[in-house]
């Protein structure tokens, strides 16, 4: 099972007709982009290349007129102490996951700050060791949906319901070499690679990136109400994944050794829109990496 991300659509609408007649062309030129990576209001685009670019004038508006953009968020990630275990089962109750490092509250890709008005919300949970980088995520969602074949190889994740890590192994922030995977509700994937900024993508449809890439990862899913039917209320999904260090072939150093820091997002999404942990604040999709939080490894 794998693969990629969503993007945003975005309409600035400003009183006038010059400056909706601009808000219309600019819309049609992101279709033209490709998928994720919005900062409209309800929710900002996702991860896989292709999907339409984020407005940048949202970002400035965001952070005000004339002000660098906020520093990126930064995470220390504990190491796995020798001979302890993660079980694979949906389930963020070991005591290796209470001691885990948290994201805290994912945020409004946009603005940067808890919006609970958002469909979904989400926290992401990290842990390491030499073999692997294990990742937990604790999603809210009052409506959970699959809606893809069992057996479906890298479908547009983005499309429903997702989680997604993007992951820069050199921590630089430049989009060369990046990795995004994206885990469902139906604990189907898309994971994928990329050359640079969304490249390379073979059109509307995909493919994005290197789909032939595998991140070759573990996962496990559990459900907080039923999957693709509206007539209950849900409460939301826990993914639980393990990636082997291995499949990150372009990193400099996999496993990273204790000091070291990766640049990592984590996004909760919903029809090609959703939260992240660090915002990216209208300067580009889901897949600026310099809008990436910075994850250092500890001992």
């Amino acid at each position: 099972m794998r693969r990629p991300g969503g993007w945003r659509r975005s309409f600035d609408a400003r009183a006038g007709a010059l400056a909706a007649a601009a808000a219309i062309a600019a819309a049609a030129c992101s279709r033209g982009g490709g998928r994720g990576g919005g900062d409209d209001d309800r929710a900002a685009p996702a991860g896989a290349a292709g999907r339409a670019p984020v407005s940048g004038s949202r970002g400035a508006e965001a952070a005000g007129p004339g002000t660098p953009p906020a520093a990126v968020k930064e995470l220390s990630v504990k190491r796995l102490a020798p001979g302890v275990t993660v079980t694979l089962d949906g389930r963020l109750d070991e005591p290796a996951w209470q001691a885990a490092a948290r994201t805290g509250p994912f945020v409004n890709v946009r603005t940067g700050r808890e919006d609970r008005s958002q469909p979904t919300q989400g926290e992401a949970w990290l842990l390491w060791d030499d073999g692997f980088l294990y990742v937990g995520f604790d999603v809210s969602d009052r409506t959970i949906t699959g809606g893809f074949p069992k057996d479906a190889r890298d479908p547009h994740l983005w499309e429903r319901d997702t989680v997604e890590v993007m992951i820069d192994p050199d921590g630089d922030g430049d989009n060369k070499d990046y990795y995004e995977i994206q885990i469902s509700p139906q604990n189907l994937v898309f994971d994928s690679r990329f050359d640079d900024y969304n490249a390379p993508r073979g059109g509307p449809n995909g493919p994005f990136g290197h789909q032939e890439w595998s991140a070759g990862l573990t996962s496990a899913v559990a459900l907080r109400g039923t999957i693709d039917d509206d007539s209950d209320e849900d409460r939301g999904y826990v993914v639980e994944a393990k990636i082997p260090w291995g499949s990150f072939a372009r990193a400099k150093a996999a496993p990273p050794a204790p000091g070291d820091a990766w640049r990592m997002n984590f996004y909760a999404m919903e029809n090609n829109g959703g939260t992240a942990w660090s915002p990216i604040l209208g300067e580009g999709n889901f897949h600026r990496a310099r809008r990436f939080g910075r994850v250092r490894f500890a001992p």
